[in-house]
């Protein structure tokens, strides 16, 4: 499969190997299942040589448990060792940074929180151009190629005022062959201009929330609108609960793609309800009550080993899936779940959107969610962490609800022990309690 050369030559030039890792990672796609194992156990001894000789937690770890790196093998052997939940992290961010080379350059990333509960994390230019790479190669899986055209249903990011009049952002939606809708901010009268730019760019791929796809997909239907050059659609960030009516619409495949802000790359369908394990750059244990325990397997720098994500699942016999693929099956059973918000104009704002970017600013919280009550009331939940700013917080959230909801917003503001369980199992970031106009 040829790359687009313009794309492989801009991420180069910048340093970027993401398109070198790519190569690598795409010809996992046709070893055998022992041999993909083989992989993943040589990347295990790696991450865990590096956790042990270059971390404090992770040295300490290891020496009060008696154990030595060499003695976890494979990928169950992972659970000899504590798991990493969110808080554990916030409370060992120092000590779980690395002090070899790895360490220079961190960046710091805070999750997007669609389960309430935030993560603050650092990655490695390393891990997020291994996790890259790992999108774009599990991304063959469902048919779309780095050099296909792409429409993304998105928050798109020159929207946020950090963006604005970027040229490098708009060089770089160009070379990517994208096509932007802004699902940020928006209400069913733009479909038809969407429906038109679509018309016109001819992407392959629709990417983008599921929420979003489905609603635009009704509009499809009603109005008997096809978009023949589209051959799949592929669902992110939320709960993919309409796939029968989004397939409908566009008359493709319909693929759920699984990852989180912390850990990009995880897994990614290749049948309906079957998902595929990036198993060469992560491994995914799962718990005795199904939550999904992950160790990114090139977070140097900043080690994730048994990650608590906040999702849950269960282990599909790959035995039973009639593919050549060597990548092991989990099916996703709690995954993010968001109500999206609305304003006086009706003009629906996605959560999921406002998420990123409110966890751009890499606020200090152990948990959050935001309820809509009325067009502008709101009522903020915060359990906050060490280093908070209520001062600088307030203004974040403040800022974002008065561009969309109006100057007129009434945002209430609690600080809580901790946010409540829905009876979906998970926590709501974003909640709205009141119904849309009809």
């Amino acid at each position: 499969m040829v790359i687009g050369k313009l794309q492989e030559i801009s991420y180069g030039w910048r340093g970027d190997k993401r398109y070198e890792y790519f190569n690598a990672l795409k010809r996992n796609l046709t070893v055998s299942r022992d041999e993909l194992i083989d992989i993943q156990n040589m990347s295990i001894q790696k991450l865990l040589h590096h956790a042990y000789f270059s971390t404090e937690y992770y040295r300490k770890i290891f020496d009060d448990l008696g154990l030595r790196p060499e003695d976890i093998r494979e990928g169950k052997d992972l659970l000899k060792l504590p798991l990493l939940g969110k808080s554990l992290v916030k409370d060992n961010l120092h000590r779980l940074k690395s002090n070899d080379a790895f360490s220079e350059n961190l960046f710091s990333v805070t999750s997007g929180g669609s389960t309430g509960n935030q993560a603050l994390i650092y990655k490695s230019p390393f891990f997020e151009q291994m996790s890259r790479a790992s999108t774009l190669r599990n991304n063959m899986i469902a048919g779309w190629n780095p050099a296909d055209r792409v429409v993304w249903i998105w928050g798109a990011p020159y929207e946020h005022e950090q963006a604005k009049g970027s040229i490098k952002a708009k060089i770089g939606i160009a070379i990517n062959k994208r096509l932007l809708l802004n699902a940020y901010n928006y209400a069913k009268k733009d479909f038809s201009a969407w429906v038109g730019k679509i018309q016109k760019f001819k992407p392959k791929i629709v990417y983008g929330y599921s929420s979003i796809i489905a609603e635009f997909s009704r509009y499809l239907l009603e109005n008997n609108i096809r978009l023949d050059s589209v051959k799949s659609v592929v669902s992110t960030t939320e709960a993919l609960t309409e796939r029968s009516l989004i397939k409908s619409a566009f008359g493709c495949k319909v693929f759920d793609q699984y990852g989180s802000r912390e850990i990009l790359s995880i897994a990614i369908e290749s049948d309906e309800g079957i998902m595929r394990v990036s198993d060469d750059t992560v491994v995914l244990n799962i718990s005795e009550n199904g939550e999904f325990i992950v160790t990114a397997l090139h977070s140097y720098g900043f080690p994730l080993i048994n990650y608590k994500i906040g999702d849950y699942g269960t282990v599909i016999d790959s035995v039973a899936v009639h593919d050549n693929l060597p990548f092991s099956c989990v099916s996703l059973t709690i995954g993010r779940i968001t109500d999206n918000f609305i304003n006086k104009q009706q003009r629906k704002i996605s959560s999921s959107a406002l998420s990123t970017y409110i966890a751009s600013f890499n606020i200090p919280l152990r948990e959050q969610q935001i309820i809509q009550a009325d067009y502008t009331m709101f009522i903020v939940n915060y359990v906050p962490a060490n280093g908070f700013d209520f001062g600088h917080y307030s203004g974040v959230v403040m800022k974002a609800l008065e561009e969309y909801f109006g100057e007129d917003v009434n945002v209430q503001f609690n600080a809580v022990e901790k946010i409540p369980v829905e009876k979906s199992g998970k926590k709501l970031m974003f909640k709205r309690t009141f119904e849309l106009e009809k």
